[in-house]
């Protein structure tokens, strides 16, 4: 009697596994676009510093601040490797959300379109519902927006 009490708990065990399983998947099925965002919009506060200044001056809302990515990387199948890419706040404007990056003095921005897909594309890769990326240039106090749209760019 023993063996068929221990299947039942296992047949109960596994179907209520793949239950939580299906779940989740439904739930991120039918999860809207842009909650991923909205998520992260609600996930930290903001420091007021020149950079928030600047933003909020150009109609901006800023919504959260310094993210840092965690991302795994392995080399011929050796061990994972952590990188941390990381941009400084998430904004919206317009009812469109925007990454936020701000130019370094030691790490200026290629402005060629290059220079711009090999420095900005993996944040529009991870975050396909922002509108774009804006660069904040501290010497000029600009702000210049990035996007990309897949095609000729004709």
């Amino acid at each position: 009697m023993e063996r068929f009490g221990d299947w039942i708990i296992i047949i109960a065990a596994a179907g209520i596994m793949i239950w939580w399983l299906l779940r989740r998947f439904d739930h991120w099925l039918h999860e809207p676009p842009g909650s991923r965002l909205r998520k992260l919009a609600l996930a930290g506060g903001v420091e007021q510093d020149d950079t928030v200044i600047l933003l909020q001056e150009h109609g901006y809302e800023v919504l959260t601040g310094k993210h840092r990515i965690p991302l795994g990387v392995i080399l011929d199948d050796g061990p994972v490797k952590s990188t941390y890419p990381y941009f400084d706040y998430l904004v919206s404007k317009e009812d469109k959300y925007y990454l936020v990056k701000s130019e370094r003095s030691g790490q200026p921005t290629d402005w060629t379109t290059n220079g711009l897909r090999d420095k900005f594309l993996l944040f529009i890769l991870l975050f396909p519902d922002c509108e774009g990326i804006v660069i904040v240039e501290f010497d000029s106090q600009q702000l210049r927006t990035v996007r990309f749209k897949v095609g000729d760019g004709e």
